[in-house]
């Protein structure tokens, strides 16, 4: 009798791309899918940015418990880096952020609300949690048990789904770079202030710009750091797979929950 297959990174990429990479909010966000067209109007997009600035503040919470419950010592400088980005310290190329100056308009959530400025929309509300629909808590929740999970496997399979998520597509070329959820946001907005006559009613796409010319090198290296994992010993598949199904899940419910308001908006 032939002793079973032992099963080899292949067979777990082969799990990866159909569980990950094939996820509803990776390949078909019904959200971000409409938003391209460009048909949302003024009340949609400030709904959208009430939401995101939620995403934004309150991400920094997952992102202190991810540098907590760091899994190694490399895994928690790469997140402390991603951290006091978020804060508004200056970051490198290659994602580094060792001796760079600090501004508080460079934290993501001000500079989200400098960006919202032709919105109309009151800055101190923006990010706030009672701001938040029962999708988007529920979104950072998710974010918070799975990407800030004290199991350090779980928290790396988070890690490695929302970088892919972020940076899918990107430097592929432009047919899969159209599928990446900011450009999709970026072409959005991007037919919305053709459609402004008034420039002060245009909605400035820097914000946007720097995350999606930014996501590649993020998710090489969640890439990279789970090729190295796979063979580590104690790596447990089962719980990498895990994390990042249920990451993925929760970035879905937020995109969902857009869906659902846009509708009610339009």
């Amino acid at each position: 009798m032939n002793a079973p297959r032992r099963k080899t990174f292949e067979d777990f990429w082969e799990i990866v791309e159909k569980e990950i990479h094939g996820h509803p909010v990776i390949v078909n966000n019904p959200f971000c899918k409409w938003f391209k067209t460009g048909e949302a109007n003024r009340r949609q997009i400030a709904d959208l940015f009430e939401q995101f600035a939620v995403f934004s503040k309150w991400f920094l919470l997952a992102q202190l418990l991810r540098v907590l419950n760091a899994s190694d010592l490399e895994a928690e400088t790469r997140s402390r880096y991603i951290l006091v980005n978020e804060l508004g310290v200056g970051i490198l190329p290659d994602g580094a952020a060792e001796n760079q100056p600090f501004k508080t308009e460079w934290a993501h959530i001000n500079w989200l609300r400098e960006t919202a400025r032709p919105l109309g929309l009151d800055p101190q509300r923006l990010g706030s949690w009672e701001s938040a629909s029962p999708a988007t808590k529920a979104f950072i929740k998710g974010l918070e048990e799975t990407y800030g999970s004290k199991d350090g496997e779980i928290g790396r399979g988070a890690s490695y789904a929302i970088e892919t998520w972020a940076a899918w597509g990107i430097g592929k070329g432009a047919t899969a770079e159209s599928d990446n959820f900011w450009k999709e946001l970026i072409v959005g907005i991007e037919i919305h202030n053709q459609q402004c006559a008034d420039d002060a009613r245009k909605v400035p796409l820097d914000f946007f710009l720097f995350h999606f010319n930014s996501e590649k090198g993020h998710g090489d290296n969640v890439l990279e750091e789970m090729q190295h994992s796979y063979f580590k010993s104690g790596f447990d598949a089962r719980k990498f797979l895990k994390g990042g199904r249920q990451a993925l899940d929760a970035i879905y419910t937020f995109w969902a929950g857009l869906d659902k308001s846009r509708r009610e908006l339009s």
